[in-house]
């Protein structure tokens, strides 16, 4: 155990220090091949302490189909658990993208990131509908659903006069018996639009 922990240690020091020998098209290559744990935990700590680092992330993603481009933003999605501050220079990019994206993979990490950061009002109305679509498809991915979910519930934070239509679409849904964990999180926000106690 102890020989495994020095190695690994030895291997993510030496992985440090090629990463910041590497130029864009390298970069781009280990973003596309990385799969040892000790290579992820490198980009992510490097994308969230480095904002050049993270823009240069989130510019390859913008350079490719978004079925390869969600991977990208997963880097910039652990990057920014702790703090939102390097998503808001791309925030209206990346509304755009997800209200134009199809890739349920791309919906996640996108809504994930827009979830982050106070709500874009140009963008309110084209996002919601797409929530809205993909909160009451039964096809879509958990995942597209409850952040649909959670995105519609936000817009409620921010305009709460939006609560009573919010809780309409959470009974029909409730209706139609939807998955265990998508029904957990409805009846969640169901009760606190009922109670009007504020956000969870």
């Amino acid at each position: 155990m102890i020989l495994k922990k020095r190695f690994s240690f030895r291997l993510f020091s030496h992985f440090c220090v090629k990463l910041n020998t590497m130029n864009r098209h390298d970069i781009e290559n280990l973003l596309n091949n990385a799969y040892s744990k000790e290579e992820y935990t490198v980009l992510f700590l490097k994308a969230e302490k480095e904002q050049d680092f993270f823009n240069d992330v989130w510019e390859m993603s913008e350079e490719m189909p978004d079925n390869k481009a969600w991977r990208f933003l997963w880097i910039l999605d652990h990057a920014t658990e702790k703090k939102n501050t390097f998503i808001f220079p791309i925030l209206r990019k990346l509304y755009k993208k997800v209200i134009a994206t199809k890739n349920e993979s791309y919906i996640r990490q996108g809504l994930k990131l827009i979830l982050r950061c106070p709500v874009e009002e140009d963008f309110i109305t084209e996002l919601l509908d797409r929530c809205i679509e993909w909160m009451n498809n039964p096809k879509a991915k958990i995942s597209s659903q409850v952040l649909g979910l959670e995105f519609f519930y936000k817009v409620c934070e921010l305009y709460p006069e939006m609560s009573p239509e919010l809780t309409a679409y959470i009974d029909d849904i409730l209706e139609r018996s939807p998955s265990a964990g998508y029904r957990i999180r409805l009846n969640q926000i169901r009760q606190v639009l009922k109670n009007e106690k504020g956000p969870l």
